[in-house]
């Protein structure tokens, strides 16, 4: 059972070296600019409809942006294998660094991109382009850099660890959304469409600090010195190993993830396209009440990380399943009423509770599952695959069950079956 190999009710009280706790913030910031940049354009896409996909109907452009989004969702397994080679055989920091660096130069152009007016049928090619490069990026930093964190940490403290860079990555999502609110409120919606929108894009270079300073300031995790100091036979292509010995553990940890990936994508990153497009809300109300709630799950994660190591990830996990099930028709109910108010905000807080939970909880539980040999990868591929055929496309899904429903809470629908799939996969990774 995972949850007694990797957990204890008693923990053994161990002391944080210094090396483990410049990795967990040096790769927590690292984590936040990364996310920060592949955030925008969810928060953007409104505006990137517009400029990159004109059409009459509004869900035809939106849908267009929204499969940009998947686009770059589906080149993430690519990105898990190769730097997953890279973390397992050359070293886990040199794989974080460098899914750093580029995934902050293709953000910086997409906001120094010609608009299909200016450049007609190129500019949405080029914003492909660049969706991929920053697909490829994520695919090495999304369940690599927990590995990092997570191997530099004591042992009784994996899960408050993992939760700390969950924290980073959601922080980046925060930043992300309070950027876009400041700029709606700050600008006038021409000035937005003119130049507004590029500038949070060229800022998304400052990631390139983090990365560098990983490579040449931070040492590599004691896993993988053990395994090189030992001459542990290690697959010469960890991903071919994986195939042959840990299909189970993968396919369920991909199961497991779900709440992660379509809970994130439905709740903040597609609810204020869905507030402000389809419901009628004002962008800057929206974008608000997503900032408050994506800083109240920030708080909640270290705190169920803390949790998670007292009492068994799995159970947090488990719990977290069955509120989807319950709690996403009511909560969509309320959101779907055009006056907005205080229970609106409360139902996008009931979301932020949970995912800020599963959050805490899932880093550690399922970096775990995998022995050091092939952690990176493995951890790497289970995230990224659930990432690129669930996460990528529930914006897309969600916009379409509304277009050929008619029903304004049938994204709600989808969250339950989610919670329904993860509980039984979780079950299973258990046994």
């Amino acid at each position: 059972m995972i949850e007694a190999q990797t957990y204890s009710k008693k923990p053994v009280k161990e002391k944080w070296s210094l090396d483990s706790v410049k990795a967990i913030i040096v790769g927590s910031f690292a984590t936040m600019f990364e996310w920060y940049d592949y955030a925008l354009y969810g928060y953007f896409s409104p505006i990137i409809a517009q400029l990159f996909f004109p059409s009459e109907d509004t869900y035809s452009s939106l849908m267009m942006a929204f499969s940009v989004f998947a686009i770059g969702f589906f080149i993430r397994p690519l990105g898990a294998i190769v730097f997953g080679y890279i973390g397992d055989r050359l070293g886990r920091r040199y794989a974080l660094s460098l899914s750093v660096i580029l995934m902050a130069l293709p953000t910086a152009l997409i906001g120094m991109l010609p608009t299909y007016r200016d450049a007609g049928v190129l500019a949405p090619v080029f914003l492909i382009i660049l969706r991929l490069i920053q697909g490829l990026a994520v695919g090495g930093n999304y369940g690599g850099a927990f590995v990092y964190v997570i191997e530099h940490a004591p042992k009784s403290k994996k899960g408050l660890a993992g939760s700390c860079l969950m924290v980073g990555t959601i922080g980046g999502i925060l930043l992300g959304s309070a950027t876009s609110s400041i700029f709606a409120w700050a600008l006038s919606q021409e000035a937005l469409l003119l130049w507004g929108w590029r500038l949070p894009f060229i800022f998304g270079l400052l990631a390139t600090i983090a990365g560098l300073y990983i490579k040449k300031r931070i040492p590599e995790t004691p896993s993988f010195q053990k395994n090189n100091g030992a001459k542990t036979v290690l697959p010469k292509l960890p991903i071919v190993d994986i195939f042959k010995h840990y299909k189970k553990q993968v396919c369920l940890s991909i199961l497991a993830i779900l709440p992660d990936v379509i809970g994130i994508y439905t709740m903040f990153f597609f609810m204020t396209t869905y507030l402000t497009e389809i419901i009628g809300w004002h962008a800057e109300v929206a974008l608000t009440m997503n900032t408050i709630n994506l800083g109240i799950m920030v708080l909640l994660i270290p705190y169920f990380g803390y949790l998670a190591d007292r009492i068994g990830g799995l159970k947090i996990m488990k719990a977290v399943s069955i509120s989807f099930v319950l709690f996403s028709v009511p909560c969509f109910i309320l959101l779907s009423q055009n006056t907005g108010g205080i229970l609106a905000v409360f139902a996008q807080t009931v979301f932020a509770v949970s995912l800020g939970a599963y959050y805490g909880a899932m880093p550690a539980t399922i970096v775990t599952t995998f022995p050091s040999k092939i952690r990176y990868s493995a951890s790497a591929l289970s995230f990224n695959v659930a990432a690129a055929i669930f996460g990528g496309t529930t914006p897309w899904i969600c916009t379409f069950l509304i277009k050929h429903t008619a029903i304004l809470i049938s994204p709600a629908y989808y969250l339950v079956l989610t919670g329904l799939v993860s509980f039984c996969a979780l079950i299973k990774l258990q046994k």
